[in-house]
């Protein structure tokens, strides 16, 4: 039987279309929660097809917080958000995917604790990328681990702003 590497915390992964118009929780779709080990992140980023990660909204967002700035745990943080080109999209997601669960996309594991989930949302010839904070304490993207070379290029953190 194969070894088991566990994370230290599982996750979900949920999808929006973007033409939809409804945000309430029931519009977003699970691919797969409780999603806990190393295997399962390679996996899911080997089938995850190039054109679903330029066209879909995907929210990796950690177990037991809802993919929504109105979540209790959403409410008083922001996000990092990267303007990523299409022809780099699927590398970049699969990346950011593997250090956002592996916990490792800041050297400060206290960082890495704060990071409540990544979106992607398509445009037309880019996709926005954003790493979720529970807080505003970190402001600063330089902390985290270079995502594609135009790491910081066009990056800006944006408090949430829950409607409720």
């Amino acid at each position: 039987m194969p070894q088991t590497h566990l994370l230290n915390d599982k996750w979900n992964l949920y999808y929006h279309l973007p033409t939809d118009q409804n945000w309430n929780l029931d519009s977003y779709k699970i691919i797969m929660e409780n999603i806990n080990s190393v295997e399962e992140v390679a996996k899911l980023n080997e089938t995850i097809n190039e054109g679903v990660l330029r066209n879909t909204m995907l929210f990796l967002m950690r177990s037991g917080i809802d993919p929504q700035w109105e979540h209790e745990k959403n409410r008083n943080g922001g996000c990092f958000s990267y303007k990523i080109h299409n022809k780099v999209v699927p590398d970049t997601w699969r990346k950011l995917f593997k250090l956002v669960t592996g916990e490792t996309f800041c050297s400060d594991n206290n960082v890495n604790s704060h990071i409540n989930g990544i979106t992607i949302s398509p445009k037309k010839s880019f996709c926005i990328v954003k790493v979720w904070m529970d807080n505003i304490d970190y402001q600063d993207s330089s902390i985290f681990y270079e995502i594609t070379d135009e790491r910081n290029k066009g990056c800006i953190f944006k408090k949430h702003q829950p409607e409720h």
